[in-house]
């Protein structure tokens, strides 16, 4: 996988009855493009507690898939007003997820630029909050 972008994530989570928990990182990534569709990926670190961990976003015209694959797997679908369900395998076991996807921006091309999607996430049956993923994409300077 040729990592000929960085790629700034910022992600807030609004849990119930807790203080808002921001994500911020930066790293390389890839950006490649098939049928239509972009696929942008990238190594999982210690900061985000996934490491051996690859996640995938499939940008699709009306959809983002955010894929995880290696010691964590998982698959969300992110459609405006539509609700997904989905099992979050890790070591740990499995979790029921659902989302119910609020807002998708994505203005994201083979040369770069961001993605914004907000979503309510219940786990196990349980309403767990609100998270919004921010990210900018763009190539790496060359030496």
């Amino acid at each position: 996988m040729a990592c000929d972008f960085l790629l700034q994530v910022k992600g807030v989570q609004k849990y119930r009855d807790q203080e808002p928990d921001t994500i911020e990182l930066t790293t390389e990534a890839s950006l490649t493009g098939e049928d239509g569709v972009l696929y942008l990926r990238y190594a999982e670190s210690e900061l985000t507690g996934l490491r051996g961990t690859d996640t995938i976003f499939e940008l699709h015209r009306n959809k983002v898939v955010l894929r995880r694959v290696g010691a964590v797997t998982s698959e969300m679908i992110f459609i405006p007003g539509q609700v997904h369900q989905s099992l979050y395998n890790s070591e740990e076991g499995a979790l029921l997820i659902t989302v119910h996807t609020t807002a998708v921006e994505d203005e994201m091309s083979l040369a770069g630029g961001s993605l914004h999607v907000s979503y309510d996430i219940t786990i196990e049956g349980l309403g767990m909050g609100k998270i919004d993923y921010w990210l900018e994409v763009r190539p790496k300077a060359r030496p």
